[in-house]
């Protein structure tokens, strides 16, 4: 391992991930409303409490992974019929550190975040519940709207700052 794979290693660690999106995140998460379904025929409310955020190293160095497991529980709202959804998900965030220009500070890029980044599982009752997941793709559009939420956050000046760690800074930390 080089010297520069080895400071990055040190610095970009999955527990600093864990606390950096954590205090990004909080312990709970709400949107809406939002239009949902075909052509935004329903609204949409959700909220959820956030459990305990894993991290994990990747296969190369500086590459970290978060797991954040939400339970969400969403409301659909289709003309005057109202439509409980519960889901539980974990979010899967993609982490990569790396030097950046000049060797002055590590850069943490966030991978671009997908569907398939999304484990889903939703419940639902009733005829409601059947028409919402079949007709309006409830797994696509609750994936849709996490996607939006987490990108938005993750592109805040507070997390654009987390992402720069300054070598010096980290130096004076130990």
């Amino acid at each position: 391992m080089s010297d520069h794979d080895a400071v990055v290693s040190a610095i970009a660690t999955p527990e600093r991930a864990v606390r950096d999106i954590g205090a990004l995140i909080g312990d709970r998460v709400a949107f809406g409303p939002v239009a949902a379904g075909p052509g935004g025929m329903a609204t949409a409310h959700a909220t959820g409490i956030v459990g305990r955020l894993r991290g994990r190293r990747g296969s190369r160095v500086g590459r970290t992974e978060v797991h954040v497991p939400v339970d969400l529980d969403v409301t659909v709202q289709i003309g005057a019929q109202t439509v409980p959804v519960e889901a539980t998900m974990t979010v899967r965030i993609g982490l990569e550190a790396c030097f950046a220009p000049g060797a002055d500070h590590v850069v943490v890029e966030v991978d671009e975040l997908g569907p398939a980044d999304i484990a889903l599982e939703t419940r639902t009752r009733g005829i409601g519940g059947v028409f919402v997941r079949r007709l309006g793709n409830l797994d696509a559009e609750i994936r849709h709207h996490v996607i939006a939420y987490v990108t938005d956050l993750l592109e805040t000046p507070e997390a654009r700052d987390l992402r720069h760690i300054a070598l010096d800074e980290e130096a004076d930390a130990m």
